[in-house]
């Protein structure tokens, strides 16, 4: 009953000017990063990672293009991709040469080479630049976060991997708190759009936000960690029902990005603000507090869905 990740945090010295569109600053960094992950991965011949003979051992494949090997169950033929950005501090900002800056990624994908090849693919930004207009980066440190979201080890730096005995990875228990909570807020951090719930919401129902956040963490956990959750669902979805949403302070954000690969423009848009339940919250505080390190909805590659918990005891 616990869910293994290991989020990372990548430090930059600017070598040139750096521009991060309002908004826009994880599909920036996804586009880079896709970018020179599929070229130090994939030859020039290469059919494509769905249909690729060598998918099984490519990066690229298994962090942009994760699909299920032959029939896969319902709604999952595609994977949900096994990392999330956290750059929406660098939205809107233009760093200056000789300025450094950092960027997180929450990466469930416990293979031990998976941060290699983030570290290799992110190196590379020296020679290709990052944003609009192409800035020079040099990737100067990657650090593993703890619980409290500072560095706890460091992995790379000075250009080079650091020996380790072992990778640390932090653990979030899914068990219930021994004490009782009948109050919680959630903050919606950063746009989010949840099946089930209307694109412009007045409210959020408690039981298909419990859902989807149960739904995911199972998913990276059978995809990508340990298995599947051990729980029954049936129960929890019951007594998510009972849960009742009191009170929500909510805006809408219009974020669009553009995909220079398909040339199509799609929406990463959202709701913003907070929401307020009341009822029997214990068995839902720890997945609640995981779903802010893997997002929940739609879009969380690139950091929608990112909530934040407050409690209140009995």
């Amino acid at each position: 009953m616990n869910l293994q990740l290991r989020p990372l945090r990548f430090t930059f010295l600017a070598r040139q000017p750096v521009h991060f569109p309002p908004g826009k600053a994880a599909n920036v960094i996804r586009g880079a990063l896709g970018h020179t992950l599929r070229s130090s991965s994939c030859t020039p011949e290469c059919p494509g990672a769905a249909t690729c003979p060598f998918r099984s051992d490519c990066a690229y494949a298994r962090l942009f293009e994760p699909t299920t090997p032959g029939q896969g169950p319902s709604g999952l033929t595609d994977w949900p991709r096994p990392f999330v950005l956290r750059a929406a501090h660098l939205d809107g900002l233009t760093v200056p040469p000789g300025t450094n800056f950092s960027l997180d990624i929450n990466l469930f994908d416990l293979h031990p080479h998976a941060p290699l090849h983030l570290i290799r693919a992110l190196s590379q930004l020296a020679d290709t630049g990052l944003g609009p207009g192409r800035g020079s980066v040099l990737l100067t440190s990657v650090a593993v976060l703890s619980a409290d979201s500072h560095p706890s080890q460091t992995l790379y730096q000075a250009n080079q991997f650091l020996p380790l005995t072992e990778m640390e990875t932090l653990t979030l228990s899914l068990l219930p708190p021994v004490e009782p909570f009948t109050s919680l807020q959630i903050k919606f951090a950063s746009p989010t759009e949840l099946k089930g719930v209307p694109h412009h919401p007045t409210t959020i129902p408690f039981a298909p936000l419990f859902a989807r956040v149960r739904d995911r963490l199972s998913n990276l956990r059978r995809l990508y960690g340990d298995g599947p959750l051990d729980i029954d669902y049936r129960q929890l979805g019951d007594l998510a029902t009972s849960v009742t949403c009191t009170s929500t302070v909510l805006h809408h954000a219009s974020v669009d990005r553009f995909s220079s690969r398909r040339q199509t423009t799609h929406s990463l848009s959202g709701f913003l603000g907070h929401a307020t339940y009341q009822g029997n919250m214990t068995p839902f505080i720890p997945y609640l507090q995981a779903a802010f390190w893997s997002g929940v909805g739609k879009h969380t590659v690139w950091g929608n869905g990112k909530i934040e918990l407050f409690v209140n005891n009995t």
